[in-house]
């Protein structure tokens, strides 16, 4: 390559192995993250558990990732972030292999804690994997090492939510959570040797902490607004989607099959924004995110009334391409917004927020639906959906996923985040 060559996005990461290393360990552990919920939901509606129940098992995972995210953000500025993701994958396999050796025994509400403790796993390890990416590539490179790692991943889970699925009509449970184990101990292996400088970092006590993190998110409108409107998505879109569609896709759409390939276009929807994002940086990207996010009401909605299955995958494709090009700017845009020192915390609150919400969403779905009906709730979901992400362009700074200057001065240099060109996907 000449000086005068610019290296193509897989260039530049190939000069950065401990990313690549980090990628493929979070590629393995979203394939079994997926499988999970899908081997478990099905085993639960197999065995004669209604929405109650599949509810509970998704609202386990949930609870968990409320209550322990925090302490991984901290933990996630205190300790080494290659070994929060190594141990977290070495418990998931772990829990995993046992459930898997105690399946018969276990009654469906076990399912739940199952859930509960890989959730609580997986928590620890969110707010490290970004933190650690930031310290691992240059700022130049954030968006472009984010959508590798979120292609992997959401090809990971396309794949995942399709494997989960067939091996449990075809083979049976046992035989996806013995493939989910294996992908977790895969992870933890790939993350062996790598070193993080966390330790170097001066540390306080852990309310402290925990007081930092709050500060830097209320010091900035904009990360408010869309942690409140994320939240708002979550709670009345995601929730009742993915506490109904086991039930509609296996009485409506086509059976257990149905409900894996519903799941994993929700993933192959997402790969196209991946390259967009990769590739563009457009002025305001959080207009382009916040209205694109409008479109996440496309899951609900294509549940109101039945619809082939190619349809409703493409609405569920939609809501993936919508929900990555909005994670990817929004997640670039934090880690140059805030202090590195307090990045681990403050992505772990924005998370935790945005988490909060969704198991009030999963154990409120069943008695909603008792109420009022299926097709009602997913009305009401879809509308509140679009119009919260709409509502938070209306704070300054949400546009740009920036903190505003002051209002003296010039339009043009308002703004602190970088001020790239708009290009070409």
């Amino acid at each position: 390559m000449t000086a005068t060559q610019t290296p193509t996005p897989a260039e530049g990461l190939r000069r950065h192995p401990r990313f690549l290393r980090v990628w493929g360990s979070q590629s393995a552990g979203a394939i079994a993250d997926q499988i999970l919920p899908v081997a478990l939901s099905l085993y639960a509606v197999g065995r004669g558990g209604g929405v109650g129940t599949v509810a509970t098992i998704f609202a386990g995972r949930a609870v968990a990732l409320v209550v322990c995210l925090l302490v991984g953000g901290i933990l996630a500025d205190r300790v080494s972030r290659p070994r929060i993701l190594l141990s977290a994958d070495v418990v998931r396999a772990v829990v995993v292999v046992v459930a898997l050796v105690t399946l018969d025994r276990l009654p469906l509400a076990g399912l739940a804690v199952v859930t509960a403790l890989c959730g609580a796993a997986e928590a620890m390890s969110r707010p490290a994997q970004p933190a650690l990416v930031s310290a691992l590539l240059p700022s130049s490179m954030l968006e472009r090492g984010n959508a590798l790692l979120s292609a992997a991943q959401r090809g990971a889970i396309f794949l995942g939510a399709l494997a989960g699925a067939a091996v449990v009509a075809g083979i049976g449970t046992r035989a996806a959570l013995g493939l989910a184990a294996v992908m977790f101990a895969a992870g933890a292996v790939a993350m062996i040797g790598i070193r993080d400088t966390v330790a170097d970092r001066p540390r306080s006590g852990v309310l402290a902490d925990a007081t930092a993190g709050l500060r830097a998110v209320r010091q900035r409108p904009w990360v408010v607004a869309v942690m409140t409107a994320v939240a708002v998505q979550i709670f009345a879109g995601t929730a009742p989607t993915l506490t109904l569609l086991p039930f509609i896709a296996s009485n409506e759409i086509g059976g257990s099959v149905s409900y894996g390939i519903i799941l994993a276009s929700l993933a192959a929807g997402a790969l196209p924004a991946v390259v967009i994002a990769g590739r563009w940086r457009p002025r305001r990207p959080g207009t382009v995110s916040m209205l694109a996010l409008t479109a996440y009401a496309a899951l609900p909605a294509s549940l109101v009334v039945p619809l082939p299955l190619p349809v409703t995958a493409a609405c569920f494709a939609i809501g993936g391409f919508t929900v990555e090009l909005y994670f990817i700017y929004w997640l670039s845009a934090l880690q140059r917004a805030i202090p590195p020192e307090v990045l681990g915390k403050t992505l772990a609150l924005t998370q935790l927020n945005a988490y909060a919400l969704l198991p009030v969403g999963y154990l409120l779905t069943g008695p909603v639906v008792a109420l009022i009906g299926v097709r009602p709730t997913l009305v009401a979901g879809a509308i509140v959906t679009a119009a919260a992400s709409g509502l938070a362009l209306l704070v300054p700074g949400v546009a740009h996923f920036a903190d505003p200057e002051p209002s003296a001065s010039p339009p043009a240099t308002r703004w602190k985040a970088d001020q790239p060109s708009t290009g070409t996907p």
